[in-house]
């Protein structure tokens, strides 16, 4: 996450969107807490003791807590949405701009057709990225920390069951992680091969068709195109293996509740209202690992196009020196004629004039004047 932290800096203008859409989540996630709690109230004080008052009163409750969660839900989407676009656009036009100071030099060591990935497809994973960082990043670990808190409270015989499902998922994100995060930077480049392909087939398509070579360039962009295809099939096997570990692990945790559980509540130890509160919690608790696993494969993706954007921000243009030709004893040197430019159009380049210059004795007139004494 190193290159995406260093962009980091085109979220600052946008602070405060990015603050009260984490603020919503928070709000969003502690009305998802109260809802296994308030169950377990309408359960235990209200079914079981045939107490319609009860059940009637915990559901308004629930009804309440529903809707302002809702409500939070709602802002921290509208705010992630806005802070999540202008940096987007802000880095977009950023890296515009340092394309444009590039040499010539650059240009070929990045190559037309990566620049043009780097400036849609990169920065759009690392927009997406920077919004889910501020949702689902947030909602992940305030729900994770929070169903386990209160999961230990409800049932602390139960709860050791993460004790054997939380290092199962921590080892198979670690895996996923070393495995998708060079395969998804792979994709990115064979991207930047097949827009390479489009771009000089586009620009030299007369070429093409006069000399014929419309076979040649099918063959090659069908070649980029197979390669391409084969490292994204061969990424996403990879990471769909992610899923089903996940929902193994969640249906093992709630059949280990169950099991153990049920024999708590026929012994008494355990009412029927703390066990269905302590599967929903251990549900939230594993889904929130679930959503982590997919978070893994998305920033891998996303770091692996940080790195390339940073690449092209990190570049520098190598300044060329001023053309000359040189002549016999005499060398021509072309030198930009400043008192000749219009603020109309300095915008649009330089004029340039030509110096001759002797090259023996170090000294230099305009070619008018040695042309005048010949």
């Amino acid at each position: 996450m190193r290159a995406t932290r260093k962009l980091g800096i085109f979220l600052k203008p946008y602070w405060r969107w990015a603050v009260l859409a984490p603020l919503l989540m928070a709000l969003e996630v502690t009305m998802d807490l109260l809802q296994p709690r308030l169950i377990e109230r309408i359960i235990d004080q209200g079914v079981a003791r045939s107490d319609m008052g009860v059940v009637i009163g915990t559901g308004l409750w629930m009804l309440g807590v529903a809707l302002v969660g809702l409500a939070g839900g709602v802002g921290c989407g509208v705010f992630t949405m806005l802070a999540g676009q202008s940096f987007g656009a802000d880095l977009r036009g950023t890296l515009f701009r340092k394309v444009q100071a590039l040499s010539f030099g650059n240009l070929d060591r990045l190559e037309t057709g990566g620049l043009i990935t780097r400036l849609t497809n990169d920065v759009t994973q690392v927009t997406e990225a920077v919004m889910m960082l501020l949702r689902v990043m947030v909602r992940v670990p305030l729900l994770l920390i929070g169903s386990l808190i209160l999961a230990v409270i409800t049932s602390p015989q139960l709860a050791l069951i993460f004790v054997v499902l939380i290092p199962v998922v921590l080892a198979a994100l670690i895996w996923i992680i070393n495995k998708t995060f060079p395969m998804f930077g792979e994709v990115q480049r064979r991207l930047d091969k097949l827009n390479t392909v489009m771009q000089e087939n586009l620009a030299g398509v007369r070429v093409i068709k006069a000399f014929a070579r419309a076979d040649h360039e099918l063959d090659r962009f069908h070649g980029a195109n197979d390669s391409l295809m084969d490292q994204n099939i061969s990424a996403v096997r990879t990471s769909a293996v992610t899923m089903p570990i996940m929902m193994l692990t969640l249906n093992a945790g709630v059949v280990a509740a169950l099991w153990f559980g049920g024999g708590q509540v026929n012994a008494g130890g355990l009412q029927l209202g703390q066990l269905i509160a302590f599967i929903n919690y251990l549900s939230q608790t594993l889904m929130s690992l679930m959503m982590i696993s997919m978070l893994v494969v998305r920033f891998a993706r996303s770091e692996a196009s940080a790195a390339r954007i940073q690449e092209v921000l990190d570049s520098q243009p190598d300044h060329m020196p001023l053309p000359s030709l040189v002549l016999g004893p005499w060398s021509l040197v072309l030198r930009p004629w400043s008192s000749r430019m219009s603020p109309s159009r300095s915008s649009r380049g330089r004029r340039w004039r030509c110096w001759a210059r002797r090259a023996q004795a170090n000294r230099a007139w305009p070619i008018s004047s040695r042309a005048s004494t010949m």
